[in-house]
């Protein structure tokens, strides 16, 4: 970095603080002004309390209907919007930062989709994120947070609950809507020199304010923490919802989003020998993209659901879905060769653009067989997805092979890439899947209730003569499910579940193997849980057992990814929320995981999946400062266990803890309520590495970053 763009960025971040200050400086002059500015009706925003409450939240649970998590017989977390906001997510890796069950394989400014895996298992980009309960296609890994209200995690395998999908879990986004007439507007401020302004308007009207209008804008522009990195974002999203007559409502959901992220990279393919150790770490702020590189994603999403209240007992709903994602990019496939840090670097073009379509009707009602209440959901859903690939290079992908070798420690100045994209696009492949559910919950008792559910699934993938190298392949699978539950009391649940999934799409294996863009089939696991999930005046507590049997997918010594045998998955997590005082609160959560392979070749069975860590950790405190009303601090760590790095078990990545923290100040400006946030991640710059897949993959740890946030109510 040269020293003038060196100064400019250092002036940025000393304008930007020197604002926060003075602005708080002021607020707390006009506070000492005006005695109300200072009354007790100020908003803290808390976020740890919302956990304690989490359990009475609802939860979309897809075929079992709309339950709260403590009458829902599976793991699941709930993160809110006073959370995202006062922790300033921004990321997939900041959104479940203190989830000790999940590992996040991309950073914030990956040229590669950001994905998840949950205990252990990886989520996929086709079927595991939702909005609105509804599939879309997350290949951009980053979806834009200041639409939602909430986002549900659904831990473990749900192809019941939702059909086809990898068994790691399901990530749900709810979108906001108007609550009421309000406006708010932010201007923030993020490392290196990203600055970002947001607006939240909502307006409910008409008589009985039947009518509501939800919007937010967003623009986000400027240099990233990666070296040479920058990001340009715009979004708008609308929610519309009426209440058609009193027993018939109707909500539309719009949202765009369109990010381009400039000179960033992926990971690090692994290609050490078996007896090469691991590089040393580097700095988080080390970038290995090629100048030229970048990833451009567009979102486009439109949702609508007629809702229709039929009597006391039933209701109904229809849900229509369409969602495009479009890709475009130019990113590095970097191949690391040696303890030296050594990589090899080649660059992958390509057009990738999803267009997806659900359409869905469930219905819900009780029944009663003389003194036993059946709640009964039936539904059908149908989704299609079509992949579109650019016509240029192999099948779309033009790869350039031996682009120059570069070092992890020992900057190599590689030519900037200037080729264009190829610019016509057309069908590769199309996917569809129908299925037909029905879900009962028996209530046997004041104490206990069981769950019967199955549902029958359809898949079929057809590939276009431009892709003539896939095969047609179609299947039809049933996974059922059970669980039995036992309520003591109305804030406890005991329960016993099981649950069977399939995966609901063939995968194409990878440009860096040797049987590149063969096709393998759907993934089945089965799924065995044991829970527990109770509260009390100002505390909560969870604790699950549980069992994944999956099939396993392997690279073998010579570089072939292939299907064989059975990966287990197995543990224990824990989670804890509780008033320590009336200013104190206190969150925790821990994951124990042992994982192996069963029943595959000599030299991985027995050996711990690839990818999947040993133990997390997380902590944090939340603190009201009663001296300073509304002032509220917080503080966090989440420790990573030992991580297997390869089905091979030739490597192992050290554990590490990073510490984040922040906090927010309200206040009123003339009558106005203002809000300041802060926030900081990996506190004491930590440098580590992390698992990128689970196939060896490595990328580099993210460095500190600072985000400063002022926030306008009108």
């Amino acid at each position: 970095m040269d020293n003038s763009r060196l100064a400019f960025k250092k002036s940025q971040l000393t304008l930007a603080c020197s604002a926060a200050l003075m602005l708080s400086s002021f607020s707390s002059f006009a506070a000492d002004d005006n005695d109300d500015n200072t009354d007790e009706s100020l908003e803290v925003i808390s976020v740890v309390g919302h956990k304690i409450n989490e359990l009475s939240t609802e939860n979309n649970g897809g075929a079992l209907g709309n339950r709260s998590v403590l009458d829902t017989p599976f793991s699941v977390d709930v993160i809110s919007l006073e959370d995202m906001e006062i922790r300033q997510v921004n990321t997939l890796d900041s959104l479940f930062s203190r989830e000790a069950s999940v590992s996040v394989d991309g950073s914030a400014y990956s040229a590669f989709g950001n994905t998840l895996r949950v205990r252990g298992l990886a989520l996929d980009y086709t079927q595991s994120f939702k909005v609105n309960g509804l599939s879309i296609n997350s290949f951009s890994g980053e979806l834009p947070y200041e639409a939602f209200e909430q986002v549900t995690l659904l831990k473990g395998s749900t192809g019941f609950m939702y059909g086809m999908a990898a068994p790691g879990g399901i990530v749900n986004y709810e979108t906001k809507r108007a609550t009421g007439d309000f406006a708010n507007a932010n201007i923030g401020y993020r490392s290196d020199s990203v600055l970002s302004g947001h607006i939240d308007a909502s307006q409910r009207f008409g008589e009985n304010d039947d009518y509501g209008v939800r919007v937010n804008l967003v623009k986000e522009k400027g240099d990233t923490y990666i070296d040479g990195g920058s990001i340009d974002r715009e979004t708008a999203s609308l929610a519309f919802d009426t209440n058609i007559t009193d027993s018939l409502s109707w909500t539309v959901d719009l949202i765009y989003n369109d990010r381009l992220v400039e000179n960033s990279w992926t990971y690090l393919n692994n290609s050490l020998d078996s007896t090469d150790s691991l590089p040393d770490t580097v700095s988080g702020s080390r970038n290995l993209a090629v100048d030229g590189t970048f990833d451009k994603y567009k979102n486009m999403i439109a949702l609508t659901s007629l809702n229709w209240t039929i009597n006391d007992n039933w209701q109904a709903h229809i849900d229509y879905d369409y969602s495009k994602n479009e890709t475009r990019w130019v990113k590095n496939l970097d191949y690391l060769l040696n303890s030296e840090g050594d990589f090899d670097v080649a660059l992958y073009e390509q057009y990738f653009d999803v267009a997806y379509t659900q359409i869905q009707g469930i219905l819900s009602g009780d029944v009663q067989t003389g003194s036993i209440t059946h709640n009964i959901v039936i539904g059908a859903t149908h989704q299609k997805a079509t992949t579109y690939r650019n016509d240029g290079g192999d099948y779309g992908r033009l790869v350039t092979w031996d682009y120059g070798t570069d070092n992890l420690f020992d900057d190599v100045d590689l030519p900037t890439y200037t080729a264009e994209l190829q610019k016509d696009v057309r069908v590769a492949w199309i996917d569809t899947q129908d299925s037909v559910f029905v879900s009962d919950f028996i209530q046997l008792s004041d104490e206990w209730e069981a769950l019967v559910g199955v549902r029958s699934n359809g898949i079929e993938h057809t590939p276009s003569a431009y892709f003539s190298t896939h095969d047609h392949y179609d299947d039809t699978a049933v996974t059922p499910t059970f669980a039995l539950m036992f309520k003591p009391n109305a804030d406890t649940t005991y329960y016993a579940s099981y649950v069977e999934s399939i995966e609901g799409q063939t995968s194409t294996v990878g440009d860096s193997y040797e049987n590149a863009d063969e096709m393998l089939e759907p993934l089945e696991s089965l799924q065995y849980e044991l829970g527990m999930k109770t509260s009390g005046n100002g505390w909560s507590m969870t604790s699950v057992l549980f069992r994944i049997e999956r099939g396993a997918t392997l690279v073998t010594d010579d570089n072939y990814l292939v299907q064989e045998g059975v990966s287990i998955y197995q543990g224990l997590e824990l989670s804890a929320a509780m008033d320590v005082t009336e200013n104190l609160a206190l969150y925790g959560e821990a994951m124990l995981l042992d994982t192996e392979y069963d029943k595959t070749s000599d030299s991985t069975e027995g050996n711990r999946v690839a990818g999947t860590p040993k133990s997390q950790f997380s902590i944090q405190t939340n603190y009201n400062v009663a001296a300073i009303p509304g002032l509220t601090v917080n503080l966090g760590a989440k420790y990573h266990g030992r991580t297997t790095l390869d089905s091979n078990n030739y490597w192992e990545l050290p554990s590490y803890t990073l510490v984040y923290g922040g906090g927010s100040y309200s206040t009123k400006i003339n009558d106005v309520p203002v809000t300041l946030i802060g926030s900081v991640d990996n506190l004491f710059d930590k440098e580590y590495w992390a698992a990128a897949d689970s196939y060896g993959g490595l990328r580099i740890g993210e460095p500190r970053t600072v985000a400063l946030k002022v926030k306008v109510d009108f």
